[in-house]
């Protein structure tokens, strides 16, 4: 993207290609939203303060606080794996890639434990299978449960996924295996 910046009445410009926005060239949104930042008062301008630094997640209330109730039908090992993933998740709609023992480690719970809760977490859709590397399979937090990354991006990245679901759906039952008679 080739870009050249100026000035124009005391705000800074910046003209190039970028990607196209709702008809819209993407430098020049970022351009109005540069302008709209330089007219808003001191106070409006502040940022996020959080203890430690870093980003922030957004995560829809009415969801967090259906999945915390008692009657949601999802443990408190579930609320552990799902709280785990809200804040080790890369940014964006990348999968965390960590192995069941690696949050176990983290969390204070077994494998199987992580991975029991991961399967319900997945059934009800605030988890979603992401990639899979041989027998691996990672996961990502739902986008319309919780999303690291700006309302464009996160639109995009919700256009294909579920809706999560409150309480728990029973887990299909595994095929059973037929015995053999002889």
């Amino acid at each position: 993207m080739r870009s050249e910046a100026g000035q124009a009445g005391g705000v800074p410009v910046a003209v190039g290609r970028g990607f196209d926005v709702g008809g819209q060239d993407l430098a020049l949104v970022g351009v109005q939203r540069l302008a709209q930042l330089q007219l808003l008062p001191e106070e409006k301008k502040t940022t996020y303060d959080w203890s430690g630094g870093g980003r922030h997640v957004n995560v829809g209330k009415e969801l967090g606080k259906k999945v915390w109730h008692k009657d949601s039908g999802y443990t408190q090992n579930d609320r552990d794996v799902f709280g785990y993933y809200l804040f080790n998740s890369p940014e964006g709609d990348a999968p965390l890639r960590e192995s069941f023992r690696e949050i176990g480690t983290n969390l204070g719970m077994r494998p199987a434990q992580v991975s029991t809760s991961v399967g319900r977490l997945n059934v009800g859709g605030i988890l979603v299978e992401a990639e899979k590397i041989g027998r691996v399979t990672f996961y990502k937090l739902n986008a319309r449960a919780a999303y690291d990354g700006g309302a464009v991006a996160q639109r995009r990245a919700t256009a294909s996924v579920r809706h999560p679901v409150v309480p728990c759906p029973a887990p299909k039952p595994a095929p059973r295996k037929k015995k053999e008679t002889a």
